[in-house]
């Protein structure tokens, strides 16, 4: 009998014990970050000098250089001499390192850095502590969620054919599978990962992949290249104070400055008259030369930039970035990506979905864009419109919204009426996006911000751990409409409080931006408070 007992007792123990073995022995879906342009540096090499972006060494030397040609020009008022003296400076001693030629190739021997294992192989680059933010933040995040030994980083020289490095990250999955002696895995594109991924999926499919999660990427383009491209540069006061407000609105010490110009301006408004006439006469003197002998031999040299024009500027920009005399293998690179890939994206992206991998899309907006065309006063991350990171969503201009809060959704690819996908702000209307069910806005966060030790730790945490396929009403802790607090770190749902006070147009009075401002100082305080108390 007592052996009897004491076998039975064992087998109760041993299957009690089951679960917890089973779940020790769960398998964990390997994660690859797919970085975006410049998360690491190009560099030459050879010398191991950085190629792109410019240093600031290198760009004060340009200035020295160059200080009896801008002394000359304050006298003669001469926009051509001036150009005749500088312009080459400035493309031969900051762009040309990175031009490609004609056929889209590298004129130089570039590199940057790649990581063939997982994360915790290089210890030197992926060891941070504190608040960080961009690919760093989403890495970390991911250690945090599925452990260094299952986190992956991908990296590629983003001036070359998106379409090869489609084949690198298919190399770089199979490699990570074998490795990992798993089927899946799971990929976050960031920024223009979004066109990599992407065009991985266009060659490759999606067997491979369990969950993509796009976090702000430039999968549709970006209406300022468009812009840039098609030669619509355009700049005022206004526009410049306005996107230094939007950008530093974390920081107050920038706000209180970018406040009293803008009040300067107001109240002397031939201030901003003078400095608007002169970036008027400006790029009327230049625009051609700036183009025809700098931008054209290096920005749109490159084939990876090609990928950032959206269809509706596509073939206007080849027109004036090259007249018609275009080299033909440069052309099919640049069409192979466009019309392959770009212009199919929801037609690959829904095959992903059919074929079992999850999709879900992170789209940013509350700031301005970069102040060179119009297309700065499109709503998003201060880099990518937000309706191009959603794939087509409506959004109100900046500083202005849909309607009241009486606005009804358009409902062009959601239109079911129990389905709210109007933001409380009335800026957005994710009704009209992509993917209305999978795609999440997080209002002020910057451009692939989703900084670490934060709540948009914890999303993404959270989005990466659901099985299947999440969707905005999964989980009343993270709604499809989102507000982050830079000063806190929080994630909250948006109120509807923000539809009076939240933009910050060129029409808002100096008044509403102190209070803007005040509200800025209040978080600061409270935060210093909570963290002495943390100490403590």
């Amino acid at each position: 009998m007592k052996r009897f007992f004491a076998i039975l007792i064992s087998l109760v123990i041993a299957f009690s014990a089951l679960p917890v073995c089973l779940a020790t022995a769960e398998t964990v879906t390997p994660v690859i970050v797919v970085s975006g342009k410049g998360s690491y540096p190009l560099t030459v090499k050879e010398t191991g000098e950085q190629a792109y972006g410019p240093s600031g060494d290198k760009i004060a030397n340009l200035v020295i250089k160059n200080i009896p040609a801008l002394t000359s020009f304050l006298v003669t008022k001469n926009w051509q001499k001036l150009a005749d003296e500088v312009a080459g400076d400035v493309y031969n001693d900051i762009f040309e390192i990175m031009s490609c030629d004609e056929e889209g190739n590298s004129k130089h021997q570039l590199a940057t850095k790649t990581f063939a294992k997982s994360v915790d192989n290089y210890p030197e680059d992926w060891a941070f502590e504190g608040r960080i933010a961009d690919e760093e933040a989403v890495v970390s995040a991911m250690v945090d969620t599925v452990g260094a030994n299952n986190t992956y980083f991908f990296n590629y020289d983003w001036r070359l054919d998106p379409m090869d490095h489609a084949d690198d990250l298919n190399s770089f999955v199979e490699n990570v599978k074998k490795e990992k002696k798993c089927s899946k895995v799971i990929l976050i594109p960031c920024s223009m990962g979004g066109v990599i991924t992407n065009s991985y999926l266009s060659e490759y499919g999606s067997d491979s992949c369990e969950k993509i999660i796009y976090a702000m990427t430039a999968f549709q383009g970006m209406d300022m290249v468009g812009e840039l491209f098609c030669k619509n540069i355009d700049i005022d006061t206004d526009m410049l104070t306005e996107y230094l407000f939007s950008f530093q609105r974390d920081k107050t010490d920038m706000q209180i400055v970018v406040a009293l110009l803008k009040a300067l301006t107001e109240v002397f408004p031939e201030i901003s008259g003078s400095l608007d006439s002169l970036m008027e006469e400006s790029l009327f003197e230049l625009n051609d030369r700036i183009y025809n002998e700098v931008i054209r031999d290096s920005l749109a040299s490159c084939p990876g930039f090609w990928s950032f024009v959206p269809e509706e500027y596509y073939a206007k920009a080849k027109a004036a970035m090259f007249g018609g005399k275009i080299n033909k293998v440069f052309e099919e690179k640049i069409d192979a990506y466009h019309y392959g890939v770009q212009v199919k994206s929801k037609e690959i992206m829904d095959k992903a979905i059919a074929g079992g991998t999850a999709i879900i899309l992170l789209s940013s907006y509350g700031y301005m864009g970069a102040p060179c065309a119009d297309s700065a006063y499109t709503q998003g991350d201060c880099l990518i419109e937000a309706h191009r990171e959603a794939g087509g969503a409506v959004t109100a201009r900046w500083g202005e919204t849909l309607g009241d809060k009486n606005y009804t959704a358009k409902g062009t690819v959601c239109s079911i009426k129990e389905h709210n996908h109007v933001s409380t702000d009335c800026i957005i209307d994710a009704s009209t996006g992509m993917y209305p069910e999978y795609t999440w806005y997080l209002k002020y966060n910057k451009h692939v911000g989703l900084d670490y030790n934060t709540d948009c730790t914890a999303f993404l945490s959270y989005l990466v751990r659901t099985k299947g396929q999440p969707n905005v009403h999964s989980n009343p802790e993270f709604p499809q409409f989102m507000e982050f607090n830079n000063i806190t770190g929080k994630l909250s749902s948006l109120t509807g409080s923000e539809l009076n006070i939240s933009f910050l147009d060129k029409e808002t009075t100096f008044i509403t931006r102190l209070i803007i401002i005040l509200e800025s100082l209040y978080w600061n305080v409270i935060n210093y408070f909570e963290s002495v108390g943390k100490n403590r």
